[in-house]
């Protein structure tokens, strides 16, 4: 195979992995498929750049408009002028750019869990295919950061005032982080899995929590690698012309990448093996579980009850199946069969 597979005969047998091969450590086959997927995650990146120019430049024209609305927040030594033009209205062009971070999304979960992907082809098939629900929490998004950072706005500024506010100012810090926690779980599973939209809310949120260490890992790297770049390194050009050449070729990308990587491990634990094993048991004819072994979804029972209430229905056309990288039901895939 040639480099990074620009070039090269692709019908050419690999040497292939061996079954009794230890499987290798979580950094070291980051690495290993980052390095093999480079340049498909740079094209990735660059698709991606073409709907992010278009909203900056959006943002761009909203900010020269002439009137911004300033907002005074009272403080002990004064008042507070708030730009609530710019704080609000300049970022609402972003929502618009929610259903493109789909194809983003699909390239970088297929290679986080080793599978192929034709960038360009995959990525606008994402797009069109999950574009309402990507839209839909764009626009969510947009909601919870207007109220909670104008929340934290007023509360920290009345913190000089009186110790009570402290404590909607933290609750609203949690929030926040739960919130942002949720979002690493939420566009893989709009790609992945035939939800509604409230039952992948409800997962995210349950892994928001379930994943504790992973999402506190990627808050530390995200965190860290932010506060590297604006706090540490010298601010140069040439250090300019570095973080310009990422944000062309990489930034995003690999953003998605990390974050699929660190997070899909979890949602296969959890939702699609399980669910596997049990058709598999169901097929050979073996008991849910052995007596006194608690079931997978006894022990993470949110993940797995998805009808909201309704009873399981265990006829075989509601059986789950992959097609193009996405669990769907049968019996919908059976309609779409006849409608074509």
């Amino acid at each position: 195979m040639a480099f990074l597979g620009l070039f090269g005969n692709y019908d050419k047998p690999g040497p292939g992995v061996s079954k009794d091969e230890p499987p290798k450590a979580a950094p070291v086959r980051f690495f290993e498929i980052f390095g093999r997927k480079f340049t498909k995650l740079v094209q990735a990146n660059l698709i991606f750049l073409l709907p992010t120019l278009a909203a900056f430049v959006l943002m761009f024209l909203i900010y020269l408009c002439p009137t911004h609305f300033m907002l005074q927040l009272p403080t002990t030594s004064g008042a507070l002028q708030v730009d609530v033009w710019v704080l609000y209205a300049v970022p609402l062009p972003l929502v618009l750019l929610s259903p493109f971070t789909a194809g983003l999304t699909y390239i970088s979960r297929n290679f986080a869990r080793e599978e192929h992907a034709f960038v360009w082809s995959d990525f606008w098939d994402a797009v069109k295919g999950n574009w309402k629900y990507f839209l839909l929490n764009g626009v969510i998004v947009y909601a919870v950061y207007v109220v909670l950072s104008f929340s934290l706005l007023y509360y920290s500024n009345q913190l000089s005032q009186d110790w009570i506010f402290y404590i909607p100012f933290w609750i609203c810090i949690l929030l926040a982080l739960i919130f942002c926690w949720a979002q690493f779980y939420l566009p893989v599973m709009f790609i992945t899995f035939d939800l509604t939209f409230r039952q992948a809310y409800k997962n995210a949120f349950i892994f928001s929590i379930a994943g504790f260490l992973r999402n506190l890992l990627l808050t530390v790297i995200i965190g860290g690698l932010g506060f590297l770049v604006l706090m540490v390194i010298p601010l140069t050009a040439l250090t300019v012309f570095i973080y310009l050449l990422l944000l062309i070729f990489l930034l995003f990308s690999f953003f998605s990448f990390l974050v699929n990587f660190t997070v899909y491990p979890l949602i296969d634990r959890y939702l699609i093996k399980p669910y596997q094993e049990r058709l598999e048991r169901e097929k050979n004819g073996v008991a849910e579980s052995q007596p006194g072994e608690p079931q997978e979804s006894e022990r993470f029972s949110g993940l797995f009850n998805q009808d909201d209430g309704e009873e399981e229905d265990e006829d075989d056309s509601d059986k789950f199946v992959y097609v193009n990288g996405r669990l769907i039901k049968k019996s919908e895939l059976k309609d779409r069969d006849h409608s074509e």
